[in-house]
């Protein structure tokens, strides 16, 4: 058998999707990013017989690919974002294994899926990934949490979260996913901890630059983000510096901008429904959870865009 496996490579729960799937089925490894999951996909080629992806915004425009790789491969699909009800069902009815559940975190489904195989230890992972995309509540993380020493998880988590703010390298994320899947404490592999602190840093410098770069506009803080700076990390800052409810960064990449929404604990609104119709009213793509979403627009309807978010936001 011969293994590939796409994981959300940018963060925390989709590095420990790897690094439970590298214990217990082994094979190639793609960190992708919702912007690069189509070139991701092209790469899946035979003698590839099972396909893992996890942790990724799978989208209708991507179902060609899917349809492709199913002639010659079986497609596991373990996530907890959105998915079109008519994709959900058609890539079912090929033959696609789905296991898509909102209200926890895609590790957490991970672990639930092979738990007699990844053995009692893998739990403390799945904690740290629940922690760190604040799925701490989701109906299986929560049970998990309550038989640990939260405050040990959570600094462990959190560890983990900062440093993978501050280096994005493929070099690094590698190491984070192949020490987890060993089921080191993130504390004592390399770097975590000093990335973690210049983290840290930066965050606190970009927090004291807030009040002079944001814009507020009723519930609303927007700003936009600079150098290698997180749009999500931004995001939650404004909410933290502001005291708004929703806060909005966006950042330029060739001919888009990427960018990032985080609500307050209590928001109403669903950030991922409003970022998934807003993306392709405007000719571009977006989805997420209800307080942590992230769109792509061309950069010609930014400001289009950024406008009707307030105005859905505020009204």
């Amino acid at each position: 058998m011969t293994t590939f496996t796409i994981i959300h490579g940018d963060d925390v729960d989709g590095l420990t999707c790897g690094a439970f799937l590298k214990r217990v089925k082994g094979g190639e490894f793609y960190l992708a990013n919702y912007d690069n999951l189509d070139n991701a996909l092209e790469k899946v080629q035979p003698p590839v017989d099972t396909l893992y992806i996890c942790d990724l915004n799978i989208r209708d425009e991507l179902e060609h690919e899917l349809v492709r790789i199913k002639k010659f491969a079986n497609i596991n699909i373990i996530d907890h974002h959105q998915m079109s009800p008519e994709l959900l069902k058609r890539l079912t009815k090929l033959g696609v294994k789905i296991r898509l559940e909102t209200t926890d975190c895609a590790a957490v489904l991970v672990y639930d899926t092979f738990k007699n195989e990844l053995g009692r230890e893998a739990r403390r992972l799945a904690a740290y990934a629940a922690i760190s995309d604040m799925f701490e509540e989701g109906p299986l993380a929560d049970p998990i949490l309550g038989k640990m020493d939260r405050k040990f998880a959570q600094h462990e988590a959190q560890l983990l979260t900062h440093a993978l703010t501050n280096d994005q390298s493929i070099d690094f994320k590698r190491r984070v996913m192949d020490e987890l899947s060993k089921y080191n404490y993130p504390h004592r592999i390399e770097g975590v901890v000093e990335k973690a602190i210049q983290s840290l840093e930066e965050m606190t410098r970009i927090k004291e630059s807030i009040p002079d770069n944001a814009r507020i506009i009723g519930r609303v803080a927007l700003m936009e983000a600079s150098g290698d700076n997180s749009t999500g990390g931004l995001s939650n800052l404004l909410i933290d510096t502001l005291g708004v409810d929703v806060g909005i960064s966006y950042k330029a990449n060739d001919h888009y901008y990427n960018m990032s929404l985080r609500g307050e604990k209590d928001l109403e609104e669903h950030l991922g429904d409003i970022s998934k119709e807003l993306g392709l009213k405007y000719d571009g793509f977006g989805g997420g959870h209800q307080r942590a979403s992230g769109i792509k627009v061309p950069k010609a309807n930014l400001e289009a865009i950024l406008d009707e978010l307030v105005e859905r936001i505020n009204q």
